[in-house]
């Protein structure tokens, strides 16, 4: 031993052990001789060897025989070849590389170890051996490949897919297309992936667009829409689409799937080719609003087509009866919908007391057959249509049964109706601000059905004037009213009640948008609720303002 061993021993293999723990690794030294001087404490947990064998003295053949003899012997060359050595040449191979004035290597221990070895010759003599345990790297690393692998097989299954995916982020940015896709916003992929739909779709899709996939991912509901859209070359489609939001909190992801249904749909073109005036961009635009620029439509064309008859939907199953509406809303019908023959008769029957005729009925096939039997009492054409056969025959039936309807001169045009169950002047306990006739029913039933005083006001103005007259104990405010929109009746009734009169004004919204409510706050109303309106909602916000002695029986 030379002086680097002397009587300071002690304080060398002190000072080595703790240049061993701050590199996480295992470190043994050894002499020209091929004698071991030092071997880490951390050697013995990557090493399956007896301590007598990492002793200062012991020689380096014994220590490898032991590696050998334990079944941990290196089972990969330099290469990452698998070889196969008997014990004298492996140790032979072994002693030649660490007489080398620089190796390193990653070698394979059994299945799932790895480890890294660095092996440095001093001029001296001494030889170094680091060891490290770099498993979780080379497991981190071939996840890494993994999921590379992985990600490549989905984008490849993506891009042959028939049909276009979009991916956005929480921006709504585009991050992810497959061909479908490109071939659709005839777009190529660098055209679309970072910029928003603002830049490919027309203002007044994108506006709407925009405010379904904001909902989206504030509830994380999918959602399937049907729409009517038009592209640049002025060719008219009825896509399918469903969207949805994947993901975890803060990294969420809204994919949109969509479908050609135009062959299984028959499609009734209302606006002709695209306007010369639309952008290059502006790759689609929806039917059923006008462009940007755009006129309107000449009167004879406005008249045309099925939009605004009056639909009724009756489904139990909350799947069916929201594809059956998003279906339906392509068409612009005023569509509304119940969930059982009580239901039904009870929407019939104040219909026909308020003079609002339901032009058709479209009834879930799962329903009992009471409903066509009532359907049939009050002479309403109806279609049955299954879960199955909705989005490719839902439409083109709805359209040919109205259709036939007015080829046969039945009167579907129907009166604006305000309804008020008690005579005027009379407190109530509700009143109901909506200007939609078939929304007027749809409170009318509920409310009747649930007992409680009520009145309806078509418009903002004669809101006003019905919470005047028959001091109502709270309002239901829709919020898009004609004359004073929801927002601007409640800032007036506020303005004109008093602290000792002041009553409680629920706003009815359509969708779930933050600033919405924020409008509905800042006009003075107390709290809101969303359509499709319950009667299990309802009872929970009569309860929650007005205590359970509200309810009360019709004088």
């Amino acid at each position: 031993m030379n002086d680097l061993w002397s009587a300071d021993a002690n304080i060398q293999t002190a000072m080595l052990e703790v240049i061993s723990e701050g590199i996480s690794g295992g470190v043994f030294i050894y002499d020209k001789n091929d004698v071991i001087v030092f071997a880490s404490q951390h050697l013995f947990s990557l090493l399956s060897v007896p301590k007598s064998f990492l002793a200062p003295g012991t020689r380096l053949r014994d220590l490898l025989g032991a590696v050998y003899d334990s079944g941990g012997r290196f089972s990969t060359d330099g290469t990452g070849s698998r070889r196969t050595l008997n014990r004298d040449d492996w140790i032979a191979e072994q002693i030649a590389t660490l007489w080398k004035e620089r190796t390193d290597a990653l070698e394979r221990r059994g299945m799932d170890r790895w480890l890294s070895l660095s092996r440095r010759r001093l001029p001296s003599g001494y030889g170094v051996c680091v060891i490290k345990d770099v498993s979780d790297h080379k497991k981190r690393e071939e996840q890494w490949r993994g999921d590379m692998e992985r990600v490549q097989i989905t984008e490849e299954v993506l891009d042959n897919l028939p049909f276009p995916i979009t991916v956005k982020d929480r921006n709504l940015t585009f991050v992810a297309v497959n061909k479908a896709a490109c071939r659709f916003f005839d777009l190529p992929p660098e055209a679309m992936l970072g910029r928003k739909g603002s830049d490919i779709h027309p203002p007044e899709l994108e506006k709407r667009l925009a405010e379904v996939n904001r909902q989206l991912f504030e509830t994380g509901e999918p959602v399937q829409i049907a729409e009517r859209v038009k592209r640049r070359d002025g060719a008219e489609i009825v896509i399918s689409a469903s969207k949805y939001r994947i993901g975890k909190p803060g990294r969420y992801y809204l994919v949109t799937a969509m479908e050609d249904v135009t062959a299984r749909v028959e499609t009734h073109s209302e606006s002709g080719p695209a306007p010369s005036h639309v952008d290059p961009v502006d790759l689609i635009s929806s039917s059923l609003n006008l462009s940007k620029g755009q006129s309107n439509p000449e009167p004879e064309v406005a008249e045309k087509g099925v939009s605004g008859h009056k639909v009724l939907v009756v489904s139990a199953h909350p799947g069916t009866e929201q594809q059956a509406l998003s279906i339906l809303a392509t068409l612009r019908l005023d569509i509304s919908s119940v969930s059982s023959a009580e239901e039904l008769a009870l929407f019939l029957r104040l219909a026909g007391e308020a003079g609002v005729g339901v032009d058709l009925i479209v009834l879930d096939a799962d329903m009992p057959v009471q409903c066509l039997e009532i359907a049939g009492d009050y002479g309403i054409a109806t279609i049955t249509m299954d879960a199955d056969g909705m989005v490719q025959e839902l439409a083109a039936a709805v359209d040919d049964a109205l259709e036939d309807k007015e080829d046969r001169g039945v009167d579907c045009e129907n009166p604006q109706i305000t309804f008020d169950s008690r005579a005027e002047g009379t407190d109530i306990d509700i009143l109901v601000a909506e200007d939609n006739d078939v929304n007027q029913i749809v409170f009318s039933q509920i409310l009747e059905g649930l007992g409680y005083r009520y009145a309806i006001a078509a418009d903002g103005e004669e809101a006003v004037r019905l919470w005047q007259q028959h001091a109502p104990r709270l309002i239901l405010m829709d919020v898009t009213l004609p004359k004073l929109n929801g927002f601007e009746a409640s800032a007036r009734i506020r303005a004109l009640e008093t602290i000792d009169n002041s009553v409680p004004i629920i706003g009815v919204l359509a969708f779930a948008f933050d600033r919405d409510r924020d409008h509905c706050f800042a006009s003075g109303m107390n709290d809101v609720i969303l359509k499709p309106i319950s009667p299990e909602a309802l009872e929970a916000v009569f309860e929650g303002y007005l205590g359970a002695t509200m309810k009360r029986s019709f004088a």
